[in-house]
């Protein structure tokens, strides 16, 4: 028998157990609830079993000691990753946004419907644990510890804990639409890595942890096999932001927009994908902006968590790993509350964010700071790039350019560019105009050396 043909005994043994993924270049086994991606050189061996069998009529001959070599059954797997029964790429993996493996079946999360799992389906994960039965879930009963736990974090808060409840059932699917992310900010000891830790337990295979770096700024590009890794991950948590960090802005958008991104494993060739993850951060600090606009403002959600428990609960991350069952039926039940709903978020969240975009928008604090606005104002790109330049680096940021950053940043917030106009010589911008400040004055010579043209100079700045 011809390696082809083994090849074709083999998939017709396997056909419906095995799927070969060409983005990866990994073997998928199907578990009975999901594809699990294959570790073990199982096809390998499965090709060697067959090669065995067919051999085992004539022990002897020539063609039973060709099928016993490793090489045969090598070229027979290979054989078999070409296979149409076999081969995949990494889009049709987890395409349908909606469903959810767990280890007791597949919930439909538009309904919340908990199924028998099914090839056809495609799904590579599963949760960490199968949910409490819809018909039979007790908050009070099978997550006590949790609801609790969730009581003493935010003091109370009935919105704050109904919008955590929202935020983990959406996470839950694959659908981005609300391009959001949490950041969950507070002291040590609050409960905070306690709350994301567990969510991202409960997930499972559905979250990844990843480091800080990869979404806050650096000087060198991150390697796409690190971006490779959120394919197909619903939630990506990074904990403890460090002080001094700035947030890298156009990867979070990325991240949380619903762009396409390319990515590659290593030793495989580049692939795009839609990311559908919810990233959630967690710490202790507060990374800087470089430039808060709408699109960030419209992405960050703050969540405070800044009350510490009295005496520590030792046995609290145990007890919440029992629970994980009635977690999953709580996170369920919220994902249905913001569908019909929405995100709802909450007073204290929207107050928080709101200050720290207060604390961050460098950019606005010079406009407040050193300029005054008006409908007959207008001033030269030039001074007002110098003034912004001087205030950005004297509070720790970079101005960026005078040709692409500054022009993007006056127009996002409503002014309108000019050229010879309003009284100004060259290109300017109406609506605004700069307030002298001590800075402006501090390399002049002494008084009795300025001249008239020299103060009037100064006052333009």
């Amino acid at each position: 028998m011809t390696e082809d043909g083994v090849a074709r005994a083999f998939a017709a043994a396997h056909a419906d157990r095995l799927r070969f993924c060409h983005s990866s270049g990994r073997w998928h086994v199907w578990t009975g609830t999901h594809w699990r991606k294959e570790e073990t050189k199982l096809a390998f061996n499965w090709a060697r079993e067959i090669c065995r069998a067919r051999s085992a009529s004539d022990p002897l001959s020539s063609a039973a000691k060709a099928l016993a070599k490793a090489a045969t059954a090598a070229a027979v797997e290979r054989f078999a990753q070409a296979d149409r029964a076999f081969a995949v790429t990494a889009d049709a993996w987890d395409s349908d946004h909606w469903l959810l493996g767990t280890p007791g079946g597949t919930i439909d999360l538009r309904t919340g419907e908990l199924r028998p799992a099914r090839q056809t389906d495609m799904i590579t994960k599963v949760t960490a644990a199968a949910p409490v039965s819809p018909d039979r879930f007790d908050p009070s009963r099978d997550c006590p510890r949790w609801l609790a736990f969730l009581e003493q974090a935010t003091g109370g808060d009935a919105d704050a804990i109904r919008f955590l409840q929202q935020w983990a059932g959406y996470s839950l699917t694959g659908d981005t639409r609300e391009e959001a992310l949490l950041f969950v900010h507070g002291i040590g000891g609050s409960g905070k890595s306690t709350a994301i830790n567990t969510l991202g337990a409960l997930m499972g295979d559905y979250a990844v942890a990843v480091d800080t770096e990869t979404i806050t700024a650096q000087r060198h590009a991150r390697h796409s096999t690190e971006i490779a890794r959120l394919h197909g991950a619903r939630m990506a948590y990074a904990s403890e932001t460090e002080a001094g960090r700035a947030w890298a802005e156009n990867r979070i958008k990325q991240l949380t927009g619903g762009d396409v991104m390319t990515a590659r494993f290593m030793r495989q060739d580049d692939f795009s994908f839609k990311p559908q993850l919810k990233l959630v951060i967690v710490g202790n600090n507060k990374p800087a902006f470089s430039n808060v606009d709408g699109a960030i403002k419209r992405r960050f959600n703050v969540m405070p968590f800044d009350r510490k428990p009295k005496t520590p609960d030792f046995g609290l991350k145990l007890a919440l790993e029992a629970e994980l069952p009635g977690i999953l039926a709580w996170a369920v039940l919220g994902c249905l509350d913001w569908q019909k709903n929405g995100l709802l978020r909450p007073a204290v969240m929207i107050e928080t964010t709101e200050e720290y975009f207060a604390e961050q928008d460098t950019f606005s604090n010079w406009l407040t700071d050193r300029c005054e606005t008006g409908a007959r104002f207008a001033a030269t790109t030039e001074d007002l790039f110098e003034s912004w330049s001087w205030y950005a680096r004297q509070n720790g940021d970079e101005p960026g350019n005078k040709r692409g950053d500054f022009p993007q940043r006056m127009r996002e917030r409503g002014f309108v560019p000019v050229n010879r106009a309003a009284g100004i010589r060259g290109r300017g911008w109406k609506g605004l105009r700069l307030i002298p400040s001590r800075h402006d004055f501090d390399d002049l010579p002494p008084a009795d050396d300025v001249t008239q043209q020299e103060a009037e100079r100064c006052l333009t700045h």
